[in-house]
């Protein structure tokens, strides 16, 4: 039975954030964040402080959110609700970007003596999320280390600075994050969290066997749908272990393990299998190993090369012999007979679900795979490997996985 699947924990509803922004020279980024929102179909309502007034103008925000930005509590036409409580509490979420080092010691020590400080007063802290703006010294300053710590104490969440080019002229930390992180994390805190408390691991990109010390056998794959799925199941609520072999791309908020050759794989697999409730084996592992390895360049000498290979360490095999509790995903990239041989992994293997695809998907950005069960074959469409994923993890969790 082949059949496809509508995504069910990626598709949330539209939220209502307010969008808090203060006197940092980074405010201006707050208008992209704010539209980037606004286009994704959030209600967004921009509060800012009198000094955020100096570096940008509301205008811009009521422009892009077509909302009335609130500055001042004491001058909202609207009086049949009062402002600090309905934007921090009505709310499925206060954004504060940028957010200075006053603001954050404000919030910290309970101080509301404007509009914006009086909302953080009245939100649950669960449900804020900062991203810092400031100098270097600042952000190292002792006392707004601990008025951070006490904030992370409350369950509020923050977006890390990145070090960058300072407005003092300084290249250090405290530079705002670049707003693609920053609306990344934003959906990580409005996505349900149906892996919370699950312990996922993640192998993905290219191992290499080397010939001699420059020279190696190795593949295409780029690692792309291991570091979209490992994004997915930290915004389902996951921790994250991610081995990535040989591939320059980041994941943030994920713990990656950088490893080269099936060996090193294999001991990192080994080391984390035990605690891990969920593996996903995206990585494209090399079949075959030379069966030995020059320890200097081979020299071209005119004549041919010859060179004995001699079968690899199956990872995932290896790893299925071990298993307990853990449920299995492996993934199968195949140029003839795709769905014959994905079950026949399938049932070699004891994987609980194994991800078909043609090899037309390597190293590219979209992506058509099957799912493979025991019961049934699901096609999930062409889309974007980073919507993929979350179409991936959403037929898993409604099959009961």
């Amino acid at each position: 039975m082949c059949r496809c699947r509508r995504a069910l924990y990626s598709m949330p509803r539209a939220k209502k954030i307010t969008l808090g922004v203060t006197g940092s020279i980074a405010a201006y980024k707050a208008a992209e964040i704010a539209s980037a929102l606004t286009t994704a179909g959030h209600e967004v309502r921009v509060i800012m402080t009198e000094h955020a007034t100096r570096f940008i103008s509301p205008v811009t925000f009521e422009t892009l959110t077509r909302q009335k930005v609130l500055v001042d509590m004491f001058s909202d036409e609207d009086h049949r609700q009062v402002s600090h409580i309905e934007q921090g509490t009505n709310i499925d979420l206060v954004l504060i970007a940028p957010a200075t080092f006053n603001i954050i010691g404000k919030a910290a020590q309970g101080i509301a003596d404007d509009l914006l400080s009086s909302v953080l007063a009245a939100a649950d802290p669960k449900r804020v999320l900062y991203a810092p703006a400031m100098n270097v010294n600042m952000f190292e300053n002792p006392a707004f280390q601990a008025n951070l710590a006490t904030l992370k104490a409350r369950g509020s969440q923050f977006v890390d600075p990145e070090e960058g080019m300072l407005a003092c002229g300084v290249y250090a930390k405290g530079r705002l994050a670049k707003v693609p992180a920053i609306l990344d994390a934003v959906e990580s805190f409005l996505t349900p969290k149906p892996l919370l408390g699950q312990r996922v691991l993640i192998t993905a990109g290219a191992t290499r066997e080397y010939i001699d010390p420059i020279r190696f056998l190795s593949n295409a794959s780029s690692g792309q749908m291991g570091v979209a799925l490992a994004r997915a199941c930290r915004h389902y609520g996951a921790e994250v272990t991610l081995l990535l072999a040989n591939s320059t791309l980041d994941a943030p908020g994920v713990d990656v393990i950088r490893v080269d050759t099936v060996a090193d794989l294999y001991a990192a697999a080994l080391k984390a299998f035990p605690e891990t409730d969920y593996l996903f084996a995206t990585a494209a592992v090399s079949d075959f190993k030379p069966t030995a390895r020059s320890d200097s360049k081979i020299k071209k000498t005119g004549s041919g090369l010859n060179i004995e290979l001699v079968p690899n360490t199956d990872v995932l095999l290896e790893l299925s012999k071990l298993k307990t509790h853990q449920k299995l995903i492996g993934f199968a990239a195949e140029s003839e007979a795709m769905l014959e041989n994905a079950k026949g992994k399938l049932e070699r293997k004891k994987l609980d679900l194994i991800i078909a695809n043609s090899l037309d998907n390597f190293a590219r950005t979209t992506g058509k795979v099957w799912l493979v069960d025991p019961e049934e074959i699901e096609e999930l469409p062409e889309m974007p490997k980073s919507e993929l994923a979350f179409a991936i993890l959403d037929a898993m969790l409604a099959k009961g996985l």
